[in-house]
């Protein structure tokens, strides 16, 4: 069975591939995670792009704040998102929320251009 989700190094930022049959759940959360501070920490970077698909389902507040609280997994992080079909939504903004209150900075694109951008434009390393 293929995973759900790809995470490779790219020259100066970790890529994360979601896709379309991603789901969103406390271990797959916890997969996800250990595998981004792994490759951080690898190749001494903070930056991280994920594309793909917005997982499917409803999340209820619980789920969004432990989202939003597993991203201080590896400090110091800048996320950008390019998601197909992305729509913001309170969820969104609780999330970035979350994450800012984690010293993590988080923005939502929808192209991967300015993503790459704005994480080599800001971000330390």
């Amino acid at each position: 069975m293929d995973d759900p989700f790809k995470v490779e190094f790219r020259s100066d930022h970790v890529y994360v591939k979601l896709d379309p049959g991603f789901e969103v759940s406390a271990e797959r959360r916890e997969q996800l995670w250990a595998a981004l501070r792994s490759i951080c920490d690898e190749h001494g970077t903070r930056r991280v792009l994920v594309e793909g698909f917005v997982p499917s389902g409803e999340r209820d507040t619980s789920e969004v704040i432990d989202a939003g609280t597993k991203t201080a997994t590896v400090p110091n992080l800048w996320l950008a998102f390019h998601f197909e079909g992305f729509v913001a939504s309170e969820q969104t903004e609780l999330f970035e929320a979350i994450a800012a209150s984690k010293g993590v900075r988080v923005k939502f694109f929808t192209n991967s251009e300015p993503a790459l951008k704005w994480l080599r434009t800001n971000s330390p390393r």
